[in-house]
């Protein structure tokens, strides 16, 4: 025969055990929560040296005429800049034989100049090249800067040479510049890292990321912590930029300055740039 005490004992231990139970399905429905992490998009930029383009050259055997057409990109907007063919090459400098017309640049960095000079003995196989500067004038080091060049090749003696403006001449400290943009975005908070090389050593540059693209640029959208290079020329700088509410998948770019001095044409001249591009 079960005794009163015995029951009251089991059902005290009974009570006990559904008060833990309760407790810890509390806990489990308030602070026991898992919390699910903010999605994370990435993004990168492959940054490269800026402006590139064509310099189309066409010689008239009757006339002796050079017609010469520049056609460039990933200039700053609305610059100037004098352009020339030289003699040398693009490593290894000469002085001016023609002067061309100045390059001049529209809203979006892009530019396109046709000029003629008197040639008599049509383009030459070889020794000579296109050299654009930074400008506007050529009075200062950072002014004469060469920013593209291209050597004129014609081993078949041909009336029409394309040559294609991609670099600066090796000599032009800071416009061999390369490297990486790494963007992501984990809930509203973006962080961008550059890793950079071929900077001028010790030199400060300001970064940005721009509405638009390389090949047609435009208004900044965020400023980025400003690009201090080592000894060798290297640089590797981090920003966190809050409440952005998406990386586009088209319509960014990133852009590095050949200095701090962006109210400078000079100083605003891009010397790496780099479509951001999803994944």
């Amino acid at each position: 025969m079960v005794t009163k005490s015995f029951m009251k004992r089991h059902i005290g231990v009974f009570g006990v055990l559904g008060i833990v139970a309760l407790l810890l399905l509390s806990a489990c429905s308030t602070g026991g929560t898992t919390t699910t992490p903010p999605a994370v998009t990435t993004a990168s930029a492959t940054l490269k040296h800026v402006p590139h383009g064509t310099a189309d050259l066409n010689w008239n055997p009757s006339t002796h005429m050079l017609t010469a057409k520049l056609s460039l990109v990933g200039l700053a907007p609305k610059s100037t800049h004098p352009a020339h063919i030289h003699a040398g090459s693009c490593k290894n400098q000469g002085n001016v034989v023609y002067p061309l017309p100045n390059v001049v640049a529209d809203a979006h960095g892009v530019a396109t100049m046709s000029g003629s000079i008197s040639l008599p003995t049509g383009i030459p196989a070889t020794g000579f090249y296109v050299n654009v500067h930074n400008g506007p004038g050529l009075s200062t080091n950072d002014q004469f800067l060469p920013i593209v060049c291209g050597d004129i090749a014609n081993p078949n003696h041909s009336n029409t040479v394309r040559v294609t403006m991609q670099a600066a001449p090796p000599a032009s400290a800071g416009e061999t510049v390369s490297g990486t943009a790494h963007l992501s975005l984990s809930g509203k908070t973006l962080t961008v890292r550059l890793t950079l090389s071929g900077l001028e050593p010790n030199s400060s540059h300001a970064a940005h990321i721009h509405l638009g693209s390389c090949e047609s640029q435009g208004d900044v959208k965020y400023p980025l912590t400003t690009v201090k290079a080592d000894a060798s020329g290297k640089a590797t700088v981090t920003t966190v930029i809050p409440d952005v509410a998406s990386i586009p998948s088209t319509g960014w770019y990133v852009n590095v300055h050949h200095s701090t001095a962006l109210t400078t044409q000079t100083g605003f001249d891009p010397i790496a740039c780099g479509n951001v591009v999803l994944g």
